[in-house]
């Protein structure tokens, strides 16, 4: 039996908890899906499951092996894509992860692209940071378009840097902030729109204040949704903390920027990527739309 099976079958034991519920969801006898269970510990010299008599739980190892044995399963998957799509004629598959502040970006990579692979099959999915890594780690996406600051010293990841900006405040152009350098007690009591905690823009602003000992804002809602940020910031006179390059989303809300003074956070943008993969035709050719796209607004702002 190949491994690819046997991965197969771990992963239907560690979903269902049990030998008999595991194989009753992939038609394959209880025995012999516990003895391919068995032939993959054997194969690891370690012990994937405790077997108690209403089931099993993984063990440390176990859980350990839980994602990369997604992964290789995903990777097979990926393979017979590939080339599926080549013997129909396809110029092949993108699949991309992006934050929701440089949709607008990908979605000019990519109208470039279609010019020269008209055929190719894309995918493009939008998460916070947290989410994409762990999709671009689990091969649910073959490149993530994004802040490179947290992985580039990341083993699992390649990562090429394409632009740089600085993190700004945002406030409704007739706050006493807009166009201003505003100091730490000038923001005591103020209340802030955010992405969710982890996040780097908030993870930035959050330090920031704890290493000068100042209190964390309060958050009036948590999103990283353009629309809803624009609107609390415009209507309800709340704070919040954005990237320049993602300015252009907000232009029809009438608002303003501001400096916190003794902030400085540089904001790398570039693509991410598994490091050791190999990256198709197809996918250096959207990396190369999009320094082109980013170089453009670079020039005409």
């Amino acid at each position: 039996m190949s491994s690819a099976k046997r991965y197969g079958h771990f992963v239907a034991v560690f979903e269902h908890g049990s030998l008999l519920k595991a194989s009753e969801a992939i038609n394959l006898s209880q025995p012999a899906l516990s003895k391919s269970i068995r032939a993959l510990e054997d194969e690891y010299g370690v012990t994937l499951f405790d077997r108690q008599p209403r089931g099993v739980t993984p063990t440390a190892f176990g859980r350990a092996l839980e994602r990369h044995a997604r992964r290789i399963l995903l990777d097979i998957e990926q393979s017979r894509q590939d080339l599926s799509a080549i013997a129909s004629g396809a110029a092949g598959r993108l699949r991309i992860g992006v934050g929701q502040a440089l949709v607008e970006v990908v979605e000019q990579a990519l109208s470039e692209l279609e010019n020269d692979y008209p055929q190719i099959e894309t995918l493009l999915m939008t998460d916070y940071a947290e989410g994409l890594t762990a999709a671009l780690l689990e091969n649910r996406i073959d490149l993530m378009f994004g802040m490179t600051n947290r992985l580039e010293t990341d083993d699992n990841f390649q990562t090429v840097v394409l632009a740089t900006d600085r993190i700004v405040g945002l406030c409704n152009a007739d706050h006493e902030f807009a166009g201003r350098k505003v100091t730490l007690p000038e923001l005591v009591g103020t209340a802030w729109v955010v992405p969710e905690r982890g996040e780097i823009v908030r993870s930035a602003l959050e330090a920031f204040l704890l290493v000068n000992r100042q209190a964390l804002p309060r958050y009036r809602m948590i999103t990283n949704i353009p629309s809803v940020v624009g609107r609390y910031v415009r209507d309800y006179g709340v704070l919040s903390l954005l990237p320049e390059r993602s300015l252009s989303s907000y232009r029809h809300y009438d608002l303003a920027t501001f400096d916190i003074k003794g902030f400085e956070y540089i904001r790398k943008i570039g693509t991410v990527q598994r490091a050791g993969v190999y990256h198709s035709e197809a996918l250096r050719a959207f990396a190369a739309a999009l320094t082109r796209v980013l170089d453009g607004l670079e020039t005409n702002p």
